[in-house]
């Protein structure tokens, strides 16, 4: 059975439109990104959380007189989001420090032919 326009409008509560940013926000850090949509899963994440920010900034008088439960809801989705951002923040942690790895090994690799004048080496190549 479908709501009316009247109660639906009754039971909603002013703190739906952050209750909706918070639940899209889980569904999208819930999503393993390949590389290639990497860029654009974390600017979905990060213009997500800056709505969220916002609204709570500009609705902060609602967010004193709210009934509890909703609060309870958003902090509860809150700590999912702080749990599920870390465990992203230590993944990307450890592949910067994997590619800086492979940067300083890159580096310290030293030709043995270096000091070989080029010239020379004609020579030894060719068959006479």
């Amino acid at each position: 059975m479908e709501r009316s326009d009247e109660t639906r409008t009754a039971t909603m509560s002013p703190l739906d439109p952050l209750r909706l940013k918070t639940k899209r926000l889980i569904e999208l850090l819930d999503q393993t990104p390949n590389e290639e949509t990497y860029d654009e899963w974390i600017e979905k994440i990060q213009g997500l959380l800056n709505e969220r920010e916002a609204f709570i900034a500009a609705h902060s008088n609602l967010l004193a007189g709210a009934n509890q439960a909703i609060i309870q809801e958003l902090v509860a989705d809150s700590r999912k989001i702080d749990l599920k951002l870390s465990a992203e923040t230590a993944k990307l942690g450890v592949q910067i420090s994997q590619l800086r790895q492979t940067q300083t090994s890159r580096k310290s690799y030293v030709d043995p032919y270096e000091e070989v004048d080029h010239s020379f080496s004609p020579y030894f190549d060719s068959r006479q």
